[in-house]
């Protein structure tokens, strides 16, 4: 009987602990000026969703900006990007958004993707893959799972990723909470 006792408190305290862990979306939703998302909340004391931009190279010479709105949790363990560039005549049919996700693929060091599929990005046709593989960041190196979704809007790139670390209770529910709750504008 005893067992049976000290089995069901390790029981309950997994389950509190993994609920102590698992991702709360906020009820409002993040206001961005080209789309709004339900963003997870924060960690406590750290700022919400982050932006910032890159000036990227384009195969014409010129340069294009990359929009990228960041929030990442579990002590930046876990993120949740969308991301947006504006690239002239960027075609959206399926070979060139999987092209597209091989390319951020690329960012994983060992990356195992998974089969691409057909899905939407928000409200748009879209393509999703998910991947296995690690990164460094620092010091630390991160085993994780990333799940993206890709789509073309006029000359517009969207992109959405959710990067979640083995340690962490992030899941492929949260990614989909995540990329489901994207409105594009």
């Amino acid at each position: 009987m005893n067992f049976m006792k000290l089995t069901l408190a390790f029981w309950m305290l997994a389950v509190a602990a993994s609920a102590a862990q698992n991702l709360d979306f906020a009820s409002m939703r993040y206001e961005a000026p080209e789309f709004s998302a339900l963003y997870p909340l924060p960690d406590k004391d750290k700022p919400g969703v982050g932006y910032s931009f890159d000036n990227i190279q384009l195969k014409s010479g010129g340069t294009a900006k990359m929009h990228n709105y960041t929030l990442s949790v579990h002590d930046d363990s876990d993120a949740f990007l969308v991301l947006y560039c504006d690239i002239p005549n960027t075609r959206n049919d399926t070979a060139a958004l999987d092209h597209m996700l091989d390319s951020a693929l690329g960012q994983l060091d060992n990356a195992k993707p998974g089969p691409k599929t057909d899905s939407t990005f928000g409200g748009f046709p879209a393509r999703a893959v998910s991947a296995t593989g690690t990164y460094v960041h620092g010091q630390t190196t991160f085993h994780v799972t990333s799940y993206e979704r890709i789509t073309v809007k006029g000359d517009r790139i969207w992109q959405a990723i959710v990067i979640c670390d083995a340690k962490t209770n992030c899941s492929e529910a949260d990614a989909n909470k995540f990329f489901n709750s994207i409105q594009i504008r």
